[in-house]
C-alpha cells in the first residue's frame, strides 16, 4: 500500500502523520506533535520572521523523518496561520522543506474537517459538527452525510486563553454564525466534536466519567467547574492524559464547547478520532 506524509500546521501545534491508504481505509503509521504556538508570532496580521523560521524548521525536520521512512507523497495544510498579510512569505519558506503546501480558507478547513469526521461516525447522517482549534473554531451543519453549511470564525482556545474564562465572546460568535449561515439554525441533540481540543476532552472524561467517545454535556459542565476550581482529582486526570502544551488552553476550549452545546441544545458530544488531516489527505489522494 502507498504511504503518505501529512503535516498539519495549526495555531498551536504542527503535527506530522504518516498513513498507509487503500481506498477509503487509512492506517496510521506515525504521529508526531510539535508545540509551535504560531498564533503568538502574529501581530497586526503579520507573522514575524521568527515564527516563519520556526514553522519552516519543524517542516524540514519532518521531511528528514519522511526521508528515513522512504515516504514520497508529502502534503502540508496550513489552517489559521495562513490567514495573514505575509502569507506568501510563509508559504515560500515552507516549500523549502519539499512538502506540497496547501493554505486553506476557513470554509475549506471546515469542509475537510467534516469529511474526515465521517470516517469515525458513518452512522450519523445529520446534525452539527465543530472543531475548536487554537486560533479558530469551525461549525458545520450536515445532512445525508454531506456538509450543507461550513464556516470558521477567528476565535479558538489559544485566543480565548487571553480573555476572561467567562467571556461572552464565544456565544456572540456562535450566534453571529447562525445569523450569517442559516443552515446552522437547528437543534441537534448529539453533536460531533472534532480536533485536538475535543479529543483531549474525551481523554479526561474517560478518566473522570468512564466514556471517551460519547460525553454528556452535563458531565462536561462538571469537569469544567472542577478544573476551574483546581479540583485535585480532575486536575490529576488532565495532567495524566493531556499533552503539556495543550493544558493551558484546555479550559478555554471547554468553555467554547459548552457554549456550542448550549446554543444547539446538545445533550451529548460524539468525539471523532478523525478530522481535517484525514479529510485533507483523502482530497489529495483523489486529486492524484
Amino acid at each position: 500500500m502507498t504511504q503518505y506524509g501529512i503535516a498539519d500546521i495549526g495555531s498551536n501545534t504542527v503535527v506530522l502523520l504518516v498513513y498507509e491508504a487503500e481506498g477509503t481505509s487509512l492506517k496510521q503509521l506515525k504521529y508526531i506533535s510539535t508545540p509551535a504556538h504560531l498564533i503568538d508570532d502574529v501581530k497586526d496580521g503579520v507573522m514575524s520572521e521568527e515564527g516563519i523560521r520556526k514553522a519552516a524548521d519543524i517542516l524540514k525536520e519532518y521531511a528528514r523523518i519522511l526521508d528515513d521512512m522512504h515516504v514520497s507523497y508529502r502534503f502540508a495544510d496550513i489552517t489559521e496561520p495562513c490567514r495573514i498579510d505575509n502569507v506568501n512569505e510563509l508559504i515560500n519558506a515552507l516549500r523549502e522543506s519539499g512538502f506540497e503546501i496547501y493554505p486553506l480558507t476557513g470554509q475549506q478547513e471546515a469542509v475537510y474537517t467534516f469529511e474526515g469526521a465521517v470516517l469515525s461516525w458513518p452512522e450519523v447522517s445529520e446534525g452539527i459538527a465543530f472543531d475548536v482549534g487554537g486560533g479558530s473554531t469551525e461549525l458545520i451543519a450536515f445532512e445525508n452525510h454531506k456538509a450543507i453549511e461550513a464556516m470558521s470564525f477567528h476565535l479558538g482556545c489559544v485566543r480565548l486563553s487571553h480573555l476572561p474564562l467567562d467571556t461572552p465572546e464565544c456565544r456572540k460568535e456562535i450566534l453571529k454564525a447562525q445569523d450569517e449561515y442559516p443552515g446552522l439554525k437547528r437543534i441537534s441533540n448529539k453533536i460531533i466534536g472534532i480536533g485536538g481540543t475535543a479529543r483531549a476532552v474525551g481523554l479526561v472524561c474517560a478518566k473522570a466519567f468512564g466514556n471517551r467517545t460519547c460525553i454528556k454535556t452535563a458531565d462536561l459542565q462538571i469537569l469544567f467547574e472542577k478544573l476551574k476550581n483546581a479540583d485535585p482529582e480532575m486536575t490529576g486526570y488532565m495532567k495524566e492524559t493531556v499533552e503539556p502544551s495543550r493544558i493551558p488552553v484546555l479550559l478555554p476550549g471547554i468553555h467554547m464547547i459548552l457554549e456550542i452545546c448550549a446554543v444547539f441544545e446538545a445533550e451529548e458530544i460524539l468525539i471523532s478520532d478523525t478530522g481535517i488531516r484525514e479529510g485533507f489527505l483523502m482530497r489529495r489522494i483523489d486529486a492524484l
